[in-house]
């Protein structure tokens, strides 16, 4: 039986568009989310260190990342729901992916070549001021005031008055020209990394203020604190603030005990992260700790990694009055 080769087409047409099918019917976990966050991340550290603007793109991708804490918070109690916050995190996190290679190429929006050479035109054209300025200007103060008088006239004070010449002005203007030049040009050549590279972490009370924390709770109450992160690592980072909870006899730095709660974010370089928590401590005791842990993505090792910043809040947990 000779078979046509219009049915063979048709159906090879047909197992390919069914395992499309099939590849889209899949769902998509908050796991998945994940692995394209950090892997958008990657991207978008690649294009900063090829000196493009990522400021949008950080944006955005902290938008996926709340949508993917969102769906691991709902992947128990809420399948479906969850899925699709997984979903949409993994599209925008793919969007910011390609976006942060395409910025990768095209690079800085002003090449270093360009800026020197603007710059060296400004310093060109302020010696060309000093130089020839002065002699321009008496020749122009000549041409419109040769038919004036000039009369000596005694001032009754005897201070001398603040006179200032044609060059002294040219002078200041080459000076300005030489200032504007430096400090556009010299970030381009000071290489990354130079200045010191540390990460900050703080707690704040209620208040948003260092100190004014509440010492005594009611066990089932929330105790409202807010967390500081500041980024000095001369590129953006991923942080996790973990939120432990521990006694006196708890070792720190790290806890090895399990979070309670986490948070995640990309701090741009020299930016902040300023945010609310809320913790019940539900046993009565005293002497209890809420812990702060600062985790970072580390990109070369695919996993995240304590990054030695830590504080805490002790409390003495009272039982809810009967």
């Amino acid at each position: 039986m000779k078979v046509s080769p219009k049915i063979v087409l048709a159906l090879l047409l047909m197992l390919m568009l069914s395992s499309i099918a099939i590849t889209f019917a899949q769902p998509i976990s908050a796991g998945d989310a994940q692995n394209s966050v950090y892997s958008a991340y990657k991207s978008l550290v690649d294009a900063y260190n090829a000196g493009a603007d990522i400021s949008k793109l950080t944006v955005l991708l902290n938008q996926a990342i709340n949508l993917t804490s969102q769906a691991q918070t709902l992947a128990i109690v809420n399948p479906v729901q969850s899925q699709a916050l997984a979903s949409q995190a993994q599209g925008i996190a793919q969007n910011v992916t390609a976006q942060a290679a395409a910025a990768k190429l095209n690079g800085p929006a002003i090449s270093p070549l360009v800026l020197v050479t603007l710059a060296v035109v400004l310093v060109v054209c302020g010696c060309v001021v000093y130089i020839y300025g002065p002699g321009l200007l008496w020749k122009g103060w000549f041409r419109f005031r040769k038919n004036y008088h000039v009369a000596i006239k005694k001032s009754p004070s005897k201070g001398k008055g603040l006179a200032v010449t044609w060059e002294e002005v040219c002078a200041v203007i080459l000076g300005i020209t030489v200032i504007i030049a430096l400090v556009a040009t010299v970030p381009f050549f000071l290489p990354r990394g130079s200045s010191e590279q540390f990460s900050e972490l703080g707690v704040l009370g209620p208040n948003m203020q260092l100190g004014d924390y509440p010492s005594q709770v009611v066990a089932g109450q929330p105790v409202s604190l807010y967390v500081y992160v500041g980024n000095q690592m001369n590129e953006p980072m991923y942080y996790d603030v973990m939120i432990k909870l521990g006694d006196n006899n708890t070792v720190t730095d790290p806890a090895p005990i399990t979070a309670v709660q986490q948070f995640s974010s990309v701090v741009p370089y020299n930016g902040t992260w300023i945010f609310p928590v809320n913790v019940t401590l539900t046993q009565a005791g005293l002497n209890q700790r809420i812990l702060f842990e600062l985790w970072i993505y580390n990109s070369t090792i695919s996993q995240l990694q304590y990054n030695q910043r830590w504080g805490q809040v002790w409390l003495n947990v009272t039982a809810p009055a009967t």
